[in-house]
């Protein structure tokens, strides 16, 4: 009996041993299963993106970049996708600043078509901004900050910048109302005029909202708060504070409207239309001025009440 029950605990503890190396040989497959990062590359037909798990460098923050930026030339035949970037477009070179990465690629990045370079641009950025110490990246192309049809600079993008399902929304339009604030007649006072717009899916709310307000209102007795010609040079957020980049253009005077009446008009437009909170307007990335030395610039603002015109 003392026999039988002997080998009932040796077989126990047989038993207790198996089941521990299973449970650390699986504790160990899901480690290295779970990859560090999620980069993106395009799927066959070139219509969407593909993710696809990527374990860096380990390495610091440049090593890093290095190597996924490296990963991101490269095609994969297991998930049948093709390299994020074609073969004839190449990095030249790149800047880390500020969590600001900044990638300057030769020409033949400009010549994809509008699918393509869209897929590619969403796949460097949400690839990228993964990396701690990297929030934010802009696409240089020979030498000049990447603009779209309009001429209007895309500047540093995010994530957020993109629709999770890229490929399937590329080309899609929704509709959003807009409440944009225009100067009254005295230009001391803002005047809100309400609009619906069609806008690709694929730019953020605070875009669509700045470039709206830039083409004036179609209320003739308003009085348009951007000065003529000024150039959206770059849209961020982080935080919850929206982040504007205009050209000098934004320095000239608007006929018949106080500096406040300016900035207010673009704070509270895309903090009414967006998802922001505060703004912060810069001048060829110089925030540190005072803005017709009447309003500081220097910290972000929030929406003013007090300067819309009541009904």
């Amino acid at each position: 009996m003392r026999r039988v029950k002997k080998i009932y605990q040796i077989i126990s503890i047989l038993l207790a041993v198996c089941l521990l190396t299973g449970i650390v040989g699986c504790s160990k497959k899901e480690q290295k299963a779970d990859a560090k990062y999620t980069i993106y590359q395009i799927n066959q037909s070139g219509t969407a993106l593909v993710p696809k798990d990527y374990d860096g460098t380990g390495k610091s923050v440049d090593e890093e970049v290095k190597g996924m930026l490296s990963a991101l030339q490269k095609c994969d035949d297991e998930v049948k996708a093709q390299a994020a970037l074609p073969k004839k477009v190449k990095l030249e070179r790149y800047t880390l600043e500020d969590e600001k990465l900044i990638l300057y690629y030769n020409a033949a990045y400009g010549k994809m078509d509008t699918v393509r370079e869209v897929l590619c641009r969403a796949a460097l950025v949400r690839s990228l901004t993964q990396i701690d110490g990297v929030d934010l990246v802009m696409i240089c192309v020979d030498g000049t900050p990447l603009t779209d049809k309009k001429g209007n600079t895309y500047g540093y993008q995010q994530a957020e910048d993109f629709v999770q399902n890229t490929g399937s929304s590329i080309n899609s339009f929704q509709e959003m109302k807009l409440t944009l604030y225009y100067a009254d007649s005295s230009g001391e006072k803002l005047q809100k005029e309400e609009d619906t717009v069609r806008y690709n899916s694929n730019e953020s709310k605070e875009r669509v909202v700045v470039e709206q307000l830039m083409r004036g209102p179609s209320n003739n007795r308003l009085l348009a708060t951007i000065p003529k010609g000024t150039k959206l040079l770059g849209v961020s957020i982080k935080d919850h504070i929206c982040y504007l980049n205009f050209d000098e253009g934004l320095r000239n005077i608007a006929p018949g409207v106080s500096p406040e009446t300016v900035i207010y008009s673009i704070v509270n437009s895309v903090i009414d239309g967006g998802n922001v909170s505060e703004v912060q307007i810069s001048i060829n990335g110089d925030s540190s001025i005072v803005y017709q030395e009447s309003i500081k610039l220097d910290e972000p603002l929030s929406r003013n009440q007090e300067m819309i015109k009541e009904d």
